[in-house]
């Protein structure tokens, strides 16, 4: 009867090992793995362009490789056309405090893609003056920058077509 009744708590005990360390993991913590999103320039397009302005909409395929539904809160970023540096903008808002939706986060679902698209207008000066007339032609487009995800430091990432 005393054997039966250490067999019968040695498999309590080992049940409960069990449920509180899943996977053989006694005494350690869970490890984590931080995924980055994978950030591209989808595209670039000049929607309208004159002597002194020139607008140009940003699209960025923004990649969550997770298992789970992450907040990119936003994305800041610095336009080049063919290594001259034309404009910086933020796709987004940073969040401070108590998470509030304003409709200016995105949330994407995991393994997903978002397209997310930026405007913005630049006006001609002396530094943009060798590439203004080449803007609607064959240009290589680079973006750097930075975003960030609720949860996650700030990240920088880098793009071009």
């Amino acid at each position: 009867m005393i054997a039966i009744g250490a067999g019968i708590t040695a498999l309590m005990i080992g049940v409960i090992v069990l449920i509180q360390y899943p996977q053989g993991q006694q005494g350690s913590e869970p490890t984590v793995a931080v995924q980055e999103l994978r950030i591209g320039l989808d595209n670039v397009h000049v929607i309208s362009k004159d002597d002194t302005t020139v607008t140009v909409e940003v699209t960025f395929s923004v990649l969550n490789p997770t298992r789970g539904t992450i907040i990119l809160e936003y994305i800041k970023y610095t336009l080049y056309a063919d290594g001259t540096r034309l404009a910086e903008s933020m796709i987004g808002e940073s969040l401070e405090g108590i998470v509030a939706g304003s409709g200016k986060t995105n949330y994407i679902l995991p393994n997903t893609t978002l397209l997310l698209k930026d405007a913005m207008k630049i006006t001609k000066s002396r530094g943009l003056e060798g590439i203004w007339d080449t803007l609607e032609g064959d240009v290589r487009w680079k973006v750097n920058g930075t975003y960030s995800v609720t949860g996650w430091a700030e990240k920088q990432f880098d793009a071009a077509i």
